[in-house]
């Protein structure tokens, strides 16, 4: 298997109090720092995604709480009071009485126990949901501020590159004029000046857009400027086989942990199911106060004002109608469709690791490529300029090794760009993007 060679840009900030969309980077003179560590802090904070994993997660932890209540004792008190002519009846099984006391306890309840169970796992499930909202979220800040940072760097490049063009447009109108060039000249300058204005257009664009939606996911008001830097990463997940970032992708990866919690929790709810077949004991006791407006005195031998019940209720199931049956084949089916569920995601997890880790290596080479050809146009200008102080390049060649400097200088910073999006692609897939920024 190839490894995945080297490490990657980016550094997420760490051990960094957590602060205010007022209180970024340095505050004397011009505009404010903002790090990626601290536009993700700010976006993890107000994120309402995280709020919403966080209140179904607390949710799932008050169902636990309610479940398990099915094995403490269950304690009511009210009142039985009647009004009877002969005999005293019942009101709802117990004798009319002034106030009444009911207890009961479970202490053999297999249904009760593997419910609980069920409920626990559900919790765990619950509970890993707000790692996947920040795992996604720090994906979507760190993408944004890698755009805007990249659209930032390229804007003062391509408006000299449109300065150029419009003075190489100005040349050729004047050489046109003078009949030294054709129309056809004049032309291809002008179509080179629209290019490049289209281009510097396109990248103020792509800056605007993506400082939007970086106030929007940090709440940065939109008076407050702010700078932005490279965004580098060193994360030692980058550096490991596919099998092994695999490995490690199973142990901490959000949604094959609930996943694998889901399973267990249907597992469980099957032995709920079992559970009906079995015996289920209780210790039940009762208290009344009688009164003998009810004429007991008169119906039985004696008469006992406090009167309680202590015993144990024991309930041996024998037949429902096979519904008990019906329940666990259906709670069985539903184990086996959690389970595959589960496979299917192991194996895409798999496959998105592999093409994540594809596209790294490709853009890394990209990267390494351009900037290459960027020192190579780099060496040719110095030449094309020595040359032309001694007389033997004119302008025009000058200006063509500028422009081509120019293209490869924007292409190695696209090349950037794009190496950075692919390690954020790589390390959100294999959910443990959030851990790194903190």
């Amino acid at each position: 298997m190839n490894r995945i060679p080297g490490v990657l840009v980016l550094l997420l900030a760490t051990g960094l109090p957590a602060r205010t969309p007022a209180g970024i980077g340095p505050q004397a003179g011009g505009d404010e720092l903002l790090t990626l560590g601290e536009a993700v802090r700010l976006a993890l904070a107000r994120s309402p995604e995280v709020t919403l994993a966080r209140t179904a997660a607390a949710k799932a932890a008050e169902a636990l709480r309610e479940v398990r209540a099915a094995n403490l004792p269950q304690v009511s008190a009210g009142s039985g009071l009647a009004f009877n002519n002969g005999f005293p009846l019942s009101i709802e099984g117990a004798a009319p009485s002034i106030v009444q006391l009911g207890m009961s306890q479970a202490i053999l309840s297999k249904k009760n126990k593997n419910l609980i169970r069920e409920a626990e796992e559900e919790n765990k499930a619950a509970q890993i949901g707000p790692d996947g909202a920040r795992n996604s979220l720090t994906a979507r800040t760190s993408l944004l501020y890698g755009e805007l940072h990249q659209a930032r760097q390229m804007i003062p490049l391509l408006e000299q590159q449109r300065v150029n063009a419009a003075g190489s447009c100005q040349v050729q109108q004047t050489l046109y004029e003078a009949g030294r060039v054709r129309a056809l000249d004049v032309t291809l300058a002008k179509v080179a000046l629209a290019n490049a204005e289209q281009q510097l257009l396109i990248a103020r664009e792509r800056a605007l857009l993506a400082e939007n939606g970086l106030r929007d996911v940090t709440g940065l008001p939109e008076g407050r400027e702010f700078r932005t830097e490279t965004p580098v990463l060193q994360v030692e997940n980058l550096t490991l086989s596919v099998d092994a970032l695999y490995q490690k992708s199973l142990e901490v990866h959000p949604g094959i942990r609930e996943a694998e919690s889901n399973v267990r929790a249907r597992e469980f709810h099957v032995e709920a199911e079992k559970g009906e077949n079995y015996p289920q004991i209780a210790v039940v006791g009762q208290y009344a106060v009688f009164s003998r407006t009810n004429n007991y005195q008169d119906y039985f031998n004696r008469f006992t004002r406090n009167n309680y019940l202590l015993g144990l209720s024991v309930q041996v199931p024998l037949f429902n109608g096979f519904r008990t049956g019906a329940r666990i084949a259906r709670s069985r089916q539903e184990v086996e469709e959690a389970r595959l569920r589960l496979q299917v995601m192991k194996s895409d997890l798999k496959m998105a690791l592999e093409r994540d880790a594809s596209n790294l290596r490709l853009a890394r080479g990209a990267a390494e490529l351009a900037r290459l050809e960027v020192q190579a146009a780099e060496d040719s200008l110095k030449i094309s300029e020595t040359l032309a102080e001694a007389g033997r390049a004119d302008a025009k060649e000058l200006d063509l090794a500028r422009a081509q400097w120019l293209g490869k200088r924007l292409a190695a910073i696209e090349a950037e760009r794009v190496l950075f999006e692919r390690a954020v692609e790589l390390l959100q897939t294999s959910g443990a993007l959030a851990d790194f920024a903190f």
